[in-house]
């Protein structure tokens, strides 16, 4: 990774995990008007898995080519957990605006 896109990946990480958490706050509230599961927390387990990922982002030298699969391990396994753990949890809570159909 060159030195310079560090600061923006860590950048679009960050803004991801805020969306994680508006849509843990909106599904919250959704939940608790139509009586679900508290199923909104995978979203705040989905941003402690790509906190994992900033923080193996943030913290590998720059130019490292050192050992990939560890690499691999810390940031890109959990971004894919991350991924589809939340949109397993939004299509739970949203995924009736899929299923409407306007007749």
């Amino acid at each position: 990774m060159i030195p310079l896109n560090i600061p923006l990946s860590a950048s679009g990480l960050v803004a991801v995990m805020v969306m994680l958490y508006l849509f843990a706050t909106l599904s919250r509230r959704l939940g608790a008007v139509t009586k679900m599961k508290p199923y909104y927390r995978g979203f705040y387990v989905a941003m402690v898995l790509l906190l994992v990922a900033l923080l193996a982002a943030v913290l590998r030298p720059p130019g490292a080519a050192g050992d990939l699969s560890l690499y691999v391990v810390v940031y890109y396994l959990p971004l894919l957990l991350a991924g589809i753990i939340s949109l397993a949890v939004a299509y739970k809570y949203w995924g009736w605006l899929f299923r409407e159909r306007t007749k």
